[in-house]
C-alpha cells in the first residue's frame, strides 16, 4: 500500500487527457515554484485505488490542517491550502461511507429491481462527472462503489438501492415499443394530485407574475409577491417542471431540464428543436434512437425533399438486396455484410425509420451516406458481376435489347409476378405478358 508521503507531490499526476489529476485553481496556478513544493502540495492520486483508504486520508488532513496553519494569513498559499483540505475532508467522508456500505453488498453483487438489471460497480470506470438518478447526487467513483443497470444505464449511489422508484424504461420499451404521439399531452396537475409523476413528491407552480391574491396597498404588501416569488425556503412544496415528451409534471430530483428532439415534434412538424423533458423521458429516447419505430404520414414526403428521396433510394435498395443476397461473389467478398449491415433496417424496410435516420436526415447526412451505398451497389450489379447483370429483363413489348433492373428509373414492376417492363410501354399496353401466360397455361391444366 503506498504511504501517506506518496499523497504529496511536487506535481500533480497527469490525467488521460493530458491534464493535472487535480483541478487547480487559478489562484493555485499563480503560485511561484516556491511556495509550492513536498511540504505543502497535497494531492490524491487519482488513478490509484489504495490511495483512498481511511486511515491514509486522515493522516493527509491533518497534515494539510498543520500547513494552513503555518502559511501566512490572507495569502494565495493559505486559500490555495484551504480549498485543499475541503477536498480531502470531503473525500474521507465519502471513503467512511464507502467502508459502511460495501460489506454488505459483497453478498449482492447483482440485483434485479423495478425491471433493472443491476451490477456493482467497483472499481473507477473513468474520470467523467456521474450523479446518482435516485438522489441527484455526485458517485464519487473514486471512494464509491455504485450500481448501474446494464439495460438502461440507470446509476445510482449503494445506499440508494432501495429507495429506488423508475421502472427500467428498456422494460416499457419491450411492453410498448412506440413513441408518443401526440405533441405534449399535458394532462394539469391537478390531475397528478400535485405530485410528482415518477416519485410523488409534492410539487406546485409558482404565483403567476402579475398576481396577487390580496390588498397591494396593505401594509404587510410585498412587492416580491406581486410580481411573483415561486418559491420560499422552507416550504413543503418544491418546483413543478413538465416534460415536453408525455406533459406529465415532474419534481426537479426527477426532471434536470435535460434537452432532447422529441419524437411527435419530428413525425407531425418535422420539428427537431431539443425541448426539455424529464430523466425518464430522456432515457426512453436515449436507448430507443436506433430502433426503427416511426412511420411518417404521407404528407411530410411532400414537404420534406430529402425525406422523399431517401424514401425512393431505400425502394431501390430492397430490390438490390434480392441481388446481392443470392450473389456467391458478393458474399464471398463481404459486400453484403459491408454494405447492406449498415442501418439494416433502411433495406428490409421502405416505411420504417427510427429517431437518429430523422435527425441525420435533417442534417444532410443520410442521404449522402444512403447515396454511396446505392453507387456501389448498382455498379456490382450492372457492371462488375456478370451473374448478377445476367438476372435482369428485356422489355417484351419493345423489345429493346437494353437489360433494364427493377430499381431503374422510368420501369414498372409488376405487383404480381415481379416482371419488369418500360414504364411506357406498360401504359400504352396496360397488362403484363408474363401474368396474361400464366393464367393461359392455368386454363390449359
Amino acid at each position: 500500500m503506498d504511504s501517506v508521503e506518496d499523497l504529496w507531490t511536487l506535481t500533480p499526476s497527469p490525467s488521460p487527457e493530458g491534464n493535472s489529476g487535480d483541478d487547480l485553481s487559478d489562484s493555485a496556478t499563480n503560485l511561484s515554484s516556491i511556495s509550492i513544493n513536498a511540504e505543502n502540495y497535497i494531492t490524491v492520486k487519482e488513478g490509484c485505488q489504495s490511495a483512498f483508504t481511511v486511515e491514509e486520508l486522515t493522516l493527509a488532513v491533518s497534515k494539510c490542517e498543520k500547513l494552513v496553519m503555518q502559511s501566512e494569513e490572507c495569502s494565495e498559499e493559505r486559500k490555495w491550502l484551504v480549498r485543499r483540505l475541503i477536498e480531502l475532508r470531503h473525500r474521507l467522508e465519502q471513503a467512511k461511507e464507502n467502508e459502511t456500505i460495501k460489506p454488505s453488498l459483497d453478498i449482492e453483487e447483482s440485483q434485479v429491481i423495478l425491471g433493472h438489471h443491476f451490477k456493482i460497480e467497483y472499481q473507477p470506470t473513468s474520470t467523467n462527472t456521474k450523479y446518482c438518478d435516485t438522489c441527484c447526487g455526485t458517485i464519487w467513483n473514486m471512494v464509491q462503489s455504485y450500481y448501474q443497470c446494464i439495460d438502461c444505464q440507470y446509476k445510482c449511489h449503494a445506499k440508494c438501492i432501495n429507495a429506488l422508484f423508475r421502472v427500467c424504461v428498456h422494460l416499457l420499451l419491450s411492453e410498448n415499443p412506440y413513441y408518443e404521439s401526440e405533441i405534449c399531452p399535458e394532462v394539469g396537475l391537478d390531475e397528478q394530485n400535485y405530485c410528482c409523476y415518477e416519485c410523488r413528491t409534492p410539487i406546485t407552480f409558482s404565483f403567476s407574475k402579475g398576481y396577487y391574491f390580496g390588498n397591494p396597498f396593505s401594509s404587510g404588501f410585498s412587492k416580491s409577491y406581486y410580481f411573483g416569488s415561486p418559491f420560499v425556503s422552507g416550504s413543503s412544496l418544491v418546483e413543478a417542471r413538465r416534460c415536453d415528451y408525455n406533459g406529465r409534471y415532474y419534481c426537479p430530483s426527477c426532471h434536470w431540464n435535460t434537452l432532447s428532439v422529441i419524437p411527435a415534434r419530428v413525425i407531425h412538424n418535422w420539428d427537431f428543436e431539443q425541448q426539455p423533458v424529464s430523466q425518464a423521458s430522456y432515457q426512453l429516447i436515449r436507448i430507443s434512437k436506433s430502433r426503427p419505430m416511426i412511420v411518417l404520414s404521407n404528407h411530410l414526403y411532400a414537404f420534406v425533399e430529402e425525406l422523399a428521396a431517401v424514401k425512393k433510394l431505400r425502394q431501390e435498395l430492397s430490390h438490390m438486396k434480392q441481388y446481392i443476397a443470392t450473389c456467391r461473389y458478393a458474399l464471398e467478398s463481404g459486400l453484403l455484410m459491408r454494405e447492406l449491415e449498415w442501418r439494416r433496417h433502411l433495406v428490409h424496410s421502405t416505411e420504417v425509420f427510427s429517431l437518429n435516420d430523422l435527425i441525420d436526415i435533417n442534417n444532410g447526412q443520410l442521404l449522402s451516406k444512403i447515396e454511396s451505398v446505392h453507387s456501389v451497389l448498382r455498379d456490382h450489379i450492372t457492371k462488375d458481376c456478370t451473374v448478377c447483370r445476367g438476372r435482369g429483363f428485356i422489355c417484351e413489348f419493345c423489345e429493346d435489347k437494353e437489360i433494364i433492373f427493377p430499381f431503374d428509373t422510368n420501369i414498372y414492376v409488376c405487383p404480381k409476378c415481379d416482371y419488369v417492363l418500360h414504364k411506357h410501354c406498360w401504359t400504352k399496353q396496360q397488362y403484363c405478358p408474363k401474368c396474361v401466360r400464366k393464367e393461359q397455361k392455368t386454363e390449359r391444366i
